[in-house]
């Protein structure tokens, strides 16, 4: 799949969205969690002679349809051609071409009012720039 390239415009106009989006995987991605730790604690109580297979059997089947949810979750995301970098602080990045050829990332974290950021390919959240110093020759 060739990497999708947005402009400012287009970035920030999927921000709303990608924010649901984000705050969907994350809820999918705590009910797993909390889903798993259910099903360890049943597998110790089976351990101890206790008859919760049945019990695990069930358990197990929603944590898959959890499962199952979370990684259509995610492939939404990735499918708008953003990079989610860290689900817990919301952190996402949009590859930006410049005319030269050159990509650059417009920078956003959840919580932001709108994409105030962008940073090279090659540094990361802590090379974020002001949006008012992206290079004019970026679309």
């Amino acid at each position: 799949m060739a990497l999708r390239h947005f402009t400012l415009q287009e970035a920030t106009n999927l921000l709303p969205r990608l924010g649901e989006m984000i705050q969907t995987l994350r809820e999918l991605r705590d009910a797993a969690v909390v889903k798993k730790a259910q099903i360890d604690q049943l597998w110790r109580r089976l351990e101890g002679g206790e008859p919760v297979l049945s019990a695990i059997g069930e358990e197990q089947g929603t944590l898959d349809a959890i499962t199952g949810r979370l990684v259509s979750a995610a492939q939404a995301i990735e499918a708008t051609g953003c990079v989610l970098r860290d689900l817990d602080t919301g952190l996402v990045d949009f590859p930006c071409r410049a005319k030269g050829g050159t990509t650059v990332y417009l920078c956003w974290r959840q919580g932001e009012p709108g994409i105030a950021f962008w940073h090279g390919t090659d540094e990361g959240f802590a090379g974020r720039k002001p949006i008012a110093r992206l290079p004019q020759d970026i679309i």
